[in-house]
């Protein structure tokens, strides 16, 4: 489980992105944490960046068609960084039963599924996976048709804890396009700062595993099968240099 701090400096950044100015401000930890500790404010960076990307979309006349009960997009392979993996699993683990046994069941027949394919191996190893390979993984696990274990009624069942990859992905396009999505068919928002990438390629350069990434459907069992070792750093160096990787500059040191 994460450490709660005690002590906690109030960041305010402002931040110029495609053009226009965003403010922010966020309470961080002062002392020495790890970086799961600071995933609260990676969700609350990614809001802000999707919310501008939002903003511009509907100036320029289109309308987001996501909503609450259509969820074709949570049958794809979602990568997400180890620190959300984790958080994952305590949040399961923290679950009453017999919600949690059905979880833990879901998760167990997405990993059968994925065997009697043949991707199970090769999301065993996500780094061993080119980039000219990802297009196909994800089409041959989409087809597939394997619903995320936190899916019911076609609704997300942890929508304040969904992983930040899920928070940027919106489309502009006909909601009934994405059960056979094609890079014709269905239009996402278009973010200019991808706040989840940058969180995985983070976490992957700090950690001791090394993994560039997880896919939410093995996130339990990856979890169980790698310790936590990740060093505490100052919250505020923290931020500094995720701001700094997430807007290219480098973020002055607090006065």
């Amino acid at each position: 489980m994460p450490e709660n701090p005690t002590e906690f400096f109030n960041a305010t950044a402002e931040l110029v992105i495609a053009g226009r100015k965003i403010r922010l401000e966020m309470p961080v930890p002062a002392g020495p944490v790890r970086l799961i500790e600071l995933l609260p404010l990676f969700r609350y960076l990614t809001d802000a960046f999707v919310g501008l990307a939002v903003d511009k979309t509907q100036a320029e006349g289109l309308t987001v068609s996501c909503r609450k009960g259509c969820g074709a997009c949570c049958r794809q392979v979602v990568p997400i960084a180890e620190i959300e993996a984790r958080r994952l699993r305590d949040l399961v683990d923290e679950m009453p039963e017999p919600r949690r046994s059905e979880i833990l069941a879901r998760f167990e027949r997405a990993r059968q599924r994925l065997r009697e394919a043949g991707l199970l191996e090769k999301l065993h190893d996500p780094n061993r996976v080119v980039d000219d390979d990802l297009a196909t993984l994800g089409l041959d696990y989409f087809h597939l048709g394997i619903a995320c274990p936190f899916l019911e009624a076609e609704s997300c069942s942890i929508y304040a804890e969904r992983p930040l990859i899920c928070r940027e992905y919106l489309v502009v396009t006909p909601a009934e396009n994405c059960a056979q999505p094609t890079a014709d068919t269905v239009k996402p928002v278009k973010l200019t700062i991808h706040t989840s990438r940058t969180i995985r390629d983070l976490n992957a350069a700090w950690s001791v595993h090394a993994t560039r990434w997880v896919p939410l459907a093995l996130a339990l069992e990856w979890v169980d099968a790698h310790s936590d070792e990740s060093p505490r750093r100052p919250g505020t160096e923290l931020m500094r240099e995720v701001l700094g990787r997430l807007t290219g500059s480098e973020i002055p040191k607090p006065g």
